[in-house]
């Protein structure tokens, strides 16, 4: 291996272990916030280290063909410890603020939606529901007045209805009776 290729692993396991280190920061970020059992953490955990080493592997199989030497180690292990020195404090501070950039979005995305599509469709559903209900009282309104014209209308009749089927069928007996024994009486005839 000639030393512009060892000089380029080194870099590039460098910069692989600095972002190793930016991805195990914003793994324990996410990882702080999310509350998972301790089971589930230790999978991903171990999750984490399996992703991190075959990605690191994918690298240097691009870079030098996959030869492991002790200068990778060394450059592994010198990025990520500069990533810690310099940039961890920055970074974490950098990644909690688009956290709650990404959660004021959210918030105000919902917002705008809630108010723009969900409250203008409940208020013309509430709009419609009120407008029924009142044309239904009215329909009720006017159903029951022609009822009670209709009624005030025809009462000298009913109660002319009333003298008649008396007068027809005995004071004592009603239509429905006297036609029950008719026909009972025909019947027994036949």
């Amino acid at each position: 291996m000639s030393i512009a290729t060892q000089l380029q692993t080194v870099l590039a396991m460098s910069t692989c272990g600095a972002l190793m280190g930016m991805g195990f920061d914003t793994y324990h970020v996410f990882k702080g916030k999310s509350r998972l059992p301790l089971w589930m953490v230790f999978i991903f955990d171990v999750l984490f280290w399996i992703g991190s080493m075959g990605a690191v592997f994918l690298i240097l199989v691009k870079v030098n063909d996959g030869i492991i030497r002790f200068p990778i180690f060394f450059g592994m292990i010198f990025g990520a410890w500069v990533y810690f020195v310099v940039g961890s404090k920055k970074y974490i501070l950098f990644l909690h603020r688009v956290i709650k950039f990404c959660q004021w979005f959210y918030r105000t995305v919902l917002q705008i939606i809630d108010t723009l599509v969900v409250r203008p469709i409940l208020f013309f559903y509430r709009v419609i529901l009120m407008v029924l209900a009142f044309l239904y009282s009215v329909l009720l309104a006017i159903l029951g007045f022609l009822w009670k014209v209709a009624r005030f209308i025809t009462s000298p009749f009913a109660r002319w209805g009333q003298h008649l089927g008396k007068k027809m069928f005995g004071k004592t007996k009603g239509i429905w009776t006297n036609g029950k024994n008719w026909f009972h009486s025909k019947r027994k005839r036949d």
